[in-house]
């Protein structure tokens, strides 16, 4: 017969370490879910990247009654972070 203290410092000892080793375990696969996200969001946006790297060329103003460009620009000066990284560039000189 076994010594029921021995068992059960045993049992004690094998659920810490399996509990660390499940939480390790959950631990690694979140890390490599959030770098897996941040590397899909990175390559999802080449196409869109590219095309925002240049500033685009100013709309006509004959096109419609309103100035639409002077709206986004004016819209683009009160609110930055809706100027694309080209545009953020140009301001910038």
């Amino acid at each position: 017969m076994s010594n029921p203290a021995i068992a059960g410092s045993i049992l004690n000892k094998f659920a810490i370490v399996f509990g660390t080793a499940v939480g390790g375990v959950f631990a690694v696969d979140g890390i490599l879910r959030i770098a897996n996200r941040k590397q899909m969001e990175e390559t999802r946006g080449g196409p869109l990247g590219a095309y925002n790297k240049n500033v685009q060329p100013q709309q006509d103003r004959l096109d419609t009654i309103f100035d639409r460009t002077k709206i986004m620009n004016d819209v683009k000066s009160k609110k930055p972070w809706n100027m694309t990284l080209a545009e953020k560039e140009a301001a910038k000189r």
